[in-house]
């Protein structure tokens, strides 16, 4: 147990979004409630959590301290930086992750989803550290016609510029050859960045104030209504809860290094979530089932992309980890 207390550095890229900020959050929790013991065994990952002590010293990089953008200076910029801080793992969380605004500036998709990845793969394999890629539940793209959670060696078939682009990252991690996880999820929400339970509450507010403006001498004002899709199934997946597998498979790498799948248990279509989120926060919101056909969005999603969790089969449901997220929101 000694080695897990030997602090070492860990470097994350996208220090800003959801999984960054998602993993600042976790580690200054930990060091609040810094244990002595360390309890490893069966229970889920956000209950061992709780009593980890953090084992390494992370460094989040921001755009200021590594600039992903297109150069000719890029890979050596990437090697500075590593040499600099020799670290024991990467964590590389920084992505494209716009899946409408893809389809009109694919070059800009593949330069940090594919060229970037494989940069900074490269640079990690031949130091031999450990690289983390984030990827997606997009690269499962059509109809899976046997509605059956997809294991991390299933086939993909990634459909639209930003699944090729997660789906080419993914390839130029494992020709990197060195020490990996390839850590696919699905439908992240935070209480930070731009997500969609934070575009919910946006969308409820801004219909609930409009009704009240427009409606302050009625009492029986008939409920606002949100239309959302409802034929798309995933798992909604807390990126709290992945910082918290993250943080705990860097110190242990307790499983088998190449691809796996970090879910909260529970599929859900779109509209189940939306109705979840204001069922938790007590708002007086109609959800309408509608298409995607009728959304009608310029990048294709999947319609079934419900990933089996490999990291942690005993994740929560993804309504506990909501309440979560909904209540550090409700504080912030």
């Amino acid at each position: 147990m000694g080695g897990l207390l030997q602090k070492e550095t860990v470097l994350v890229t996208g220090a800003s979004g959801q999984l960054g900020q998602s993993l600042q959050y976790v580690l200054q929790q930990q060091l609040a409630h810094q244990k002595t013991s360390v309890v490893l065994d069966s229970t889920p990952i956000h209950e061992q959590m709780a009593t980890f002590p953090a084992g390494h010293d992370y460094v989040f990089l921001d755009r200021n301290q590594l600039d992903l953008s297109p150069r000719e200076s890029l890979s050596q910029d990437i090697d500075r930086l590593i040499e600099e801080h020799r670290p024991k793992a990467f964590i590389h969380a920084a992505a494209y992750t716009q899946v409408d605004a893809a389809e009109l500036d694919e070059q800009a998709a593949f330069h940090l989803n594919e060229t970037a990845t494989d940069l900074l793969a490269k640079a990690c394999a031949a130091r031999n550290i450990l690289f983390i890629y984030l990827s997606t539940d997009f690269v499962f793209g059509g109809k899976n016609i046997h509605q059956k959670p997809f294991l991390p060696l299933d086939p993909i078939a990634p459909e639209g510029v930003y699944a090729r682009s997660k789906a080419a990252g993914e390839k130029a991690v494992q020709d990197a050859a060195g020490p990996h996880y390839i850590v696919r999820t699905s439908w992240v929400f935070s209480p930070f960045g731009h997500n969609f339970v934070k575009t919910m509450l946006r969308l409820a507010q801004e219909r609930l104030s409009f009704l009240s403006e427009q409606n302050q001498q009625t009492s029986d004002r008939n409920p606002p209504t949100i239309s959302v899709v409802a034929d798309q199934f995933g798992c909604p997946t807390s990126a709290l809860d992945l910082a918290r597998a993250l943080i705990l498979l860097i110190a242990t790498k307790a499983s088998p290094y190449g691809i796996h799948h970090y879910s909260n248990t529970g599929p859900a279509h779109w509209a189940q979530l939306a109705g979840a989120i204001f069922e938790q926060r007590n708002l007086p919101i109609t959800v309408k089932p509608i298409s995607t056909e009728d959304f009608a969005a310029p990048a294709p999603r999947p319609h079934f992309s419900v990933l089996e969790n490999t990291l942690d089969p005993k994740a929560r449901h993804w309504k506990e980890a909501l309440a979560e997220a909904l209540s550090i929101l409700k504080t912030a």
